[in-house]
């Protein structure tokens, strides 16, 4: 009664011991191979590659506006993908403090599934798969405007919840205000942390 057994138990082993080879089988899609620089020269390629897939259909970058030292953009947009993934890079500022300002960023950090972010003075949350930074700065007459700085991060899920991919993704909007803030002919910020934004 015991030996019709063994066949389908054997078969069983053989099936099993077939995906694991398979598993460890190398891929067939390319890596992908991210440029040292992104978004027309303004960004290490390094933090970008981190939130793409290794392997897939290969990387492409749409820039919106300059990234030129001399002849940034006021309003800036960059996206790049790779593996049927994209990280969406943006910047604006607001330049009327009626229109956005401290209390919303606040108000907005305090909604039920979003995080806040403090980053020195400034502020900033993560709702779903967006992270958004404000950084405060002076116009050329001294009033006050906010830097809009964002980083989407489209990987199929809704919400950035793994705690590895939420921290680069924030570090990297981190690296993008870096980038503009200084370089933005109405925003005069003062001096930004060198590390990244608290989460939490």
């Amino acid at each position: 009664m015991g030996k019709p057994l063994i066949l389908p138990v054997c078969l069983g082993v053989a099936i099993l011991a077939g995906l694991g080879v398979w598993a460890l089988w190398p891929s067939d899609e390319p890596v992908i191979a991210v440029p040292d620089r992104v978004c027309g020269g303004a960004l290490p390629g390094g933090p970008v590659g981190d939130l793409l897939p290794e392997r897939g259909k290969g990387f492409e970058e749409e820039l919106v506006g300059s990234s030129s030292p001399g002849s940034i953009s006021p309003v800036w947009k960059c996206r790049v993908l790779g593996g049927g993934q994209s990280v969406y890079l943006a910047y604006s500022p607001i330049l009327d403090p009626a229109d956005y300002g401290p209390e919303d960023i606040t108000r907005d950090a305090r909604k039920p599934g979003n995080v806040p972010l403090s980053w020195g003075t400034n502020k900033g949350y993560v709702e779903g798969k967006t992270v958004s930074l404000f950084v405060g700065c002076e116009n050329s007459d001294g009033g006050d405007v906010l830097l809009e700085v964002s980083a989407t991060v489209n990987r199929g899920e809704r919400n950035l919840t793994d705690a590895t991919t939420r921290g680069k993704a924030v570090a990297l909007a981190a690296d993008t205000a870096r980038f503009a803030a200084p370089r933005v002919e109405v925003c005069k910020p003062g001096t930004l942390p060198e590390t990244a934004p608290e989460i939490g």
